[in-house]
């Protein structure tokens, strides 16, 4: 099993991207508890006024039949039990990051790769909590980007198509086929590990280059990473 190189991953770092990623976790847990209760309510709202038209239909009428009371009954449960459980909290799936807006494509791919953590191989756990790291230090530099200019293409590229293509090539191969070794002598596991910790150095050189308003430097290095890597990702 393949393990990050000790060069790429500072352990002191990676603890730190852990309490940080403790924190976000519990503040996406108290969004997800928040967004559940609003939906509760909702539902309660809607039962509450169909009752309440019930109530000022029967007060017109003189009162309502037992059959009427009944389908009253069964529309409110009907309407509650929709409202309650849709919509359902929305989650971020790779072909969404392409059309993420660029201020908040740093905070979605680490949404989505943090979704997709439990399917990948514990030695890759080191490796996703640095690109967390790097996707945080990223965030803001893309706020103050130009949306259409040649940064934030390669920026795009690296995070909307590299990483999703990686991860999703490692998931559609069969769990008993991941720790054999490929014609390249690595193993789907090491390929992936590999290739992560290529994508988190390229973020943090992104990073980098960024706030040395690098265009150029950019580039190349997105050129070098499709040359570089692309074909490691074939797991034969």
């Amino acid at each position: 099993m393949a393990q990050v190189p000790a060069r790429r991953v500072s352990k002191e770092i990676v603890r730190a991207a852990r309490r940080q990623r403790a924190a976000r976790l519990y503040t996406a847990k108290k969004e997800r508890w928040a967004f559940r209760l609003r939906r509760l309510r909702r539902a309660v709202l809607a039962v509450g006024a169909i009752f309440v038209a019930a109530l000022t239909t029967a007060l017109i009428l003189g009162g309502l039949t037992f059959a009427t009371t009944v389908l009253v009954t069964l529309l409110a449960f009907v309407v509650f039990c929709l409202l309650a459980i849709y919509p359902s909290a929305p989650r971020t799936r790779a072909g969404d990051l392409q059309g993420t807006e660029l201020a908040e494509l740093a905070g979605s791919t680490e949404i989505w790769l943090e979704g997709k953590r439990r399917a990948l191989p514990n030695a890759a756990v080191d490796a996703i909590d640095m690109i967390g790291v790097h996707l945080e230090q990223l965030a803001p530099q893309l706020a103050n980007m130009e949306e259409t200019g040649p940064a934030a293409r390669e920026v795009r590229k690296l995070l909307s198509e590299h990483l999703p293509s990686l991860v999703d090539s490692y998931t559609r191969i069969p769990p008993s086929l991941r720790a054999r070794p490929g014609t390249s002598g690595l193993s789907p596991n090491e390929q992936l590990v590999d290739g992560l910790c290529v994508i988190s150095d390229e973020i943090e050189a992104m990073s980098e280059d960024l706030s040395r308003n690098d265009v150029d430097a950019l580039a190349t290095r997105n050129r070098f990473l499709e040359t570089k890597y692309i074909d490691a990702r074939d797991p034969g």
